[in-house]
C-alpha cells in the first residue's frame, strides 16, 4: 500500500474515531490523523504565513481542540518539518492534498503503531476492493500481522463499532465486510456485477440514472429518488453505490448525489475524496450556478471564473463571496478578502489549494454542472456541508433498521462475481 493510499485510511479511520467516546488501541491513528487534518487546513500549494487567531480558527473547524490537542499537533508538524513559528504567527510549506497524505502517513509510521493499528487499516483497504467474508478476511489479516486469537476478535469488534469497514449479515454464521469506498476503483465493472444482482426495471433505472450523473456530474436527491424510486436510492446510496452530501444553510439541509469515482479519470479518486474538499467545492460552485442572483454574483460563466482562480488570480468584489464560500473558507480551499478591483470594494475570493480547483474545473468541463444539474440548492448563505462518507454511514444506519437484506444481493453479487 503506498503513503498516499495509507494517509486516505488514516483519515477516514480518524473520522470514524471521533465518533466513539475512546480512541483505546488506536491512538496513533488517532494522531496521526488529527496531524494530517490540521495541516490540510492550514496549508496551501504555497508557503502561507496565518496568525495564531487563523490558526485556531481552523482547527476548531476541524473538530479539533484548540486547549489541549492543538498544541500536541502542531509540535508534531513542527518536530517534521512541515510548519515553523514566527513572530507573526505559523508558516505552513506549501503542499498537495496528496502530499498531506503522504506526511500522514509518515507521522504515523514515527509513532510506531501497533499490528493492530496496521492490521485496521489493511483491512479497509482489502474491503474497498471488494467485500469479503469476514472470517476468510480475518484470518488472511491474523496471518499478515500475527495478530493473537483474541486481538484478531476484538479487531473485528472494534471495525464493526467504530466503523473501519461495514457489515452485512448474510445469516447468523455468515457476514460480509465492505465500505465506502467499494465504488471508487474499477466501479464500471462493479456496477455491472451489480446490475446483474437486479430485476430488469431496477437494471434499466440504475443505468439511467448512472448514465445521466456521468453527464451532469450531479444531481439533487429529490430528483435522484423520482429516477430510481426510494426503496432503490436509498439501498445502492448506502453500499456506497453514489456518494450523497449535504448542503445547508439556515432554513434547510439539501443534498445532491455525485458518483464516488467522479474524479477517477484525473487522479486517484479515493485519494482526492479524504478531505471531501472537491465534492465541497463543486457543491459551492453549482450553488453559485444555479441560485444565487445577479445583483449578489450569480455565476454566468464557470469554466472562465474556476480558470481565474486556479491561475492563481483574485476573483470579485460581489457581495456573495462572503456568504457562499465559508466552507471552504473553514477547510482552507479559499482565502476570503475585502479588496477593490475596477473601482469596486467588496469581498474577493483567492484559491489556496489549486488543485481541487483544477479536478472541480475538469468535473465541470467533462459533465453539465448547470441550472439543470442542481434545481433545488438553498437560497441562503451556505453554512455546512456533510460530506458523502458521513450520508452513506447514516443510510446504512437506516437500511439496516428498515430491511437488514435489503443489500445481501448486491453484495453477495460483488463477493462473488470475480473482482
Amino acid at each position: 500500500m503506498d503513503k498516499k493510499t495509507k494517509g486516505s485510511w488514516l483519515i477516514h479511520h480518524t473520522n470514524k474515531l471521533q465518533s466513539v467516546s475512546t480512541q483505546q488501541g488506536y491512538e496513533n491513528t488517532f494522531v496521526a490523523g488529527k496531524a494530517g487534518i490540521l495541516l490540510s487546513a492550514i496549508s496551501a500549494d504555497k508557503a502561507t504565513t496565518l496568525s495564531k487567531v487563523r490558526v485556531e480558527t481552523l482547527a476548531n473547524a476541524a473538530n479539533i481542540n484548540t486547549a489541549f490537542e492543538l498544541p500536541r499537533l502542531l509540535s508534531l508538524l513542527k518536530e517534521h518539518e512541515f510548519i515553523d513559528d514566527t513572530s507573526s504567527g505559523i508558516t505552513a510549506v506549501g503542499i498537495t492534498s496528496a502530499v498531506v497524505l503522504q506526511h500522514t502517513a509518515a507521522i504515523f509510521s514515527e509513532l510506531e503503531p501497533s499490528p493492530m493499528e496496521l492490521a485496521a487499516i489493511s483491512l479497509a483497504e482489502m474491503a474497498s476492493i471488494a467485500p469479503s467474508y469476514a472470517t476468510d478476511a480475518m484470518e488472511e489479516i491474523s496471518d499478515t500481522f500475527e495478530l493473537a486469537s483474541a486481538d484478531s476478535t476484538q479487531l473485528l469488534y472494534d471495525a464493526n463499532q467504530i466503523g473501519f469497514v461495514d457489515f452485512e449479515n448474510l445469516d447468523k454464521d455468515r457476514s460480509i465486510l465492505f465500505n465506502g469506498n467499494l465504488f471508487r476503483r474499477d466501479s464500471a465493472q462493479k456496477i455491472k456485477t451489480v446490475l446483474d444482482s437486479m430485476s430488469p426495471a431496477e437494471q434499466q433505472s440504475l443505468t439511467e440514472f448512472t448514465e445521466a450523473l456521468k453527464r451532469c456530474a450531479c444531481i439533487d436527491v429529490d430528483t435522484a429518488e423520482k429516477m430510481l424510486g426510494k426503496p432503490l436510492f436509498q439501498k445502492t446510496s448506502s453500499i456506497g453505490i453514489f456518494d450523497v452530501s449535504i448542503v445547508s444553510n439556515n432554513s434547510s439541509n439539501t443534498g445532491f448525489v455525485t458518483l464516488p469515482a467522479a474524479f477517477s479519470k484525473y487522479s486517484n479518486s479515493m485519494i482526492d475524496d479524504a478531505f471531501d474538499l472537491a465534492k465541497a467545492f463543486l457543491s459551492s460552485i453549482t450553488y453559485g450556478i444555479s441560485k444565487s442572483h445577479h445583483a449578489r454574483g450569480q455565476i454566468r460563466m464557470v469554466d472562465q471564473l474556476l480558470s481565474a482562480l486556479v491561475r492563481g488570480e483574485s476573483i470579485g468584489p460581489v457581495a456573495a463571496i462572503a456568504q457562499d464560500y465559508r466552507i471552504l473558507e473553514m477547510k482552507g480551499v479559499v482565502s476570503v478578502k475585502m479588496g477593490e478591483k475596477k473601482g469596486r470594494t467588496g469581498p474577493m475570493l483567492t484559491l489556496l489549494k489549486k488543485e481541487i480547483g483544477e479536478l472541480a474545473l475538469q468535473a465541470i468541463r467533462q459533465g453539465d454542472v448547470s441550472e439543470h444539474s442542481l434545481s433545488s440548492l438553498p437560497t441562503a448563505a451556505i453554512t455546512s456541508y456533510v460530506g458523502p462518507e458521513q450520508n452513506r454511514f447514516r443510510a446504512r444506519k437506516t437500511q439496516l433498521q428498515t430491511s437488514p437484506k435489503a443489500t445481501n444481493d448486491m453484495l453477495s453479487a460483488l463477493r462473488t462475481g470475480g473482482l
